[in-house]
């Protein structure tokens, strides 16, 4: 049953999509994030629903009077750049077929990354998108932290399988990143039912990555507790919020989590930090031996590369960091490509916090601004310890914050008139956006 209603949903959306490509963004963020598919048991779970609804976007997108422009920014520019340097790495790749079955998976991310920059051209759609993620990422959240109560913390929640956050370390990082979007759309919700089902559903969420037993994930979550309170209005929703996690961590969680966290004082007692160790040793050893081009996509799968770069008696393993794998893949300028994206991201979020912190009618982007920064930061220290480099959340998060900046510097130029008009609208269009109150 679960198969056939899907396929009659999204069968159905076509129709919608030829006519508004933006609806088939929504849709593809949904099947890319959520994985729906994973969750059936016949035909549906092998159909390429993603490349489907990415197709079909395409199309309407081509003959529909929507705007065909790329907005070119820096963040735009660099992903860009970062595209064909990739592809330029995979031409020269330890292993070709593997390399470039990878980079066709990264290009059609991209790809839609760019439709994204295209097509959220407003606040309400930057909206939708939002809630797009939060939906289909939260339902592993919420999910996940009723079993860990219910269970009492003994099993370990997962994604869904063979997705992209079917292990437990994607998983955590990804409702890590997932956490500030929450939190917006809290702040920015008119109706308290859903304002108080999002607090919710961030207490769940918080508890769902204890109960991955990801130590990454871990740290990740205390890094974003901690940049919610500092980047966040109405501190003390998120200090509940807070304090009810860590006491969950503290006296709910079995003795078998404690026990798995306590490593993280040490990682060399363990032999998946010891493991760890060896794939930043050997990623390392690879770029400074190819440091232009790396090793190409998947070059830790070569056995042969893994005996001459790798340190004694290593076992070959993926690359357990977003940086280290970048760098043995792409070499060092891969990886200043990749740095110069957060760091852009981040800058751009913080002048549109600048330029929108004292005017009450742009709080909402003042506010998302702070949330994106948070994302960034989870993705940043959560992907230290994880080979998820190429997540396509993550670029998706970096074109919002283009996005966003632009749209900021649009309404800048509009009347004061034109802006509470806009506001208004949106108001009665999305019920999304209440008054703002002071910090």
């Amino acid at each position: 049953m679960r198969d056939i209603a899907l396929a009659l949903f999204i069968f159905g959306m076509l129709p919608y999509i030829l006519v508004r490509p933006y609806v088939g963004l929504l849709i593809w963020s949904w099947l890319g994030y959520m994985n729906p598919n994973r969750l059936c048991y016949g035909f549906a779970i092998s159909f390429p629903w993603v490349h489907l609804v990415a197709i079909v976007t395409l199309l309407s997108l081509l003959f529909s009077k929507e705007s065909k422009r790329i907005p070119w920014s820096t963040t735009s520019v660099l992903l860009m750049m970062f595209l064909l340097w990739t592809g330029l790495t995979t031409v020269f790749a330890v292993l070709p077929n593997a390399a470039w079955n990878k980079w066709e998976e990264f290009a059609k991310v991209l790809v839609m990354v760019f439709v994204t920059l295209v097509l959220v051209n407003s606040r309400e759609r930057m909206h939708w998108l939002v809630w797009m993620i939060v939906v289909s990422l939260g339902f592993y959240g919420v999910k996940g932290g009723a079993f860990t109560i219910l269970g009492g913390g003994v099993n370990h929640v997962l994604g869904p399988p063979s997705s992209f956050i079917a292990d437990n370390n994607a998983l955590a990082l990804a409702l890590c990143m997932t956490l500030p979007f929450m939190r917006y759309l809290q702040l920015h919700s008119a109706r308290k039912f859903v304002r108080l089902g999002l607090a919710l559903a961030m207490l769940l969420t918080g508890v769902a990555i204890l109960g991955t037993y990801s130590r990454g994930g871990l740290i990740a979550l205390t890094i974003v507790c901690g940049a919610l309170f500092l980047k966040s209005r109405r501190r003390l929703a998120v200090a509940v919020i807070v304090v009810a996690v860590g006491l969950t961590a503290s006296h709910f969680m079995p003795d078998k989590w404690v026990d798995r966290m306590g490593t993280l004082q040490d990682a060399q007692q363990t032999g998946s930090g010891v493991t760890r160790i060896q794939s930043y040793e050997f990623a390392a050893n690879v770029a400074l031996h190819r440091p232009l081009l790396g090793g190409g996509f998947n070059v830790y799968q070569s056995d042969s590369m893994w005996q001459q770069y790798g340190p004694p008696d290593a076992i070959p393993r993926a690359i357990h960091s977003i940086y280290f794998r970048v760098l043995g893949e792409q070499g060092f300028p891969g990886l200043f490509l990749f740095l110069a994206l957060l760091f852009v991201s981040w800058r751009t979020c913080s002048r549109v916090r600048k330029q929108t912190r004292q005017i009450p009618e742009e709080r909402w982007a003042f506010d998302l601004a702070s949330m994106l920064q948070v994302s960034v930061v989870a993705f940043m220290t959560g992907g230290a310890f994880l080979p998820m480099g190429y997540f396509d959340l993550a670029y998706q998060l970096m074109a919002l914050c283009a996005i966003l900046e632009l749209h900021v510097r649009q309404r800048a130029s509009q009347p004061a008139e034109a802006h509470r008009h806009d506001s208004a609208d949106m108001r009665l269009r999305s019920m999304a956006t209440h008054k703002a109150l002071p910090e």
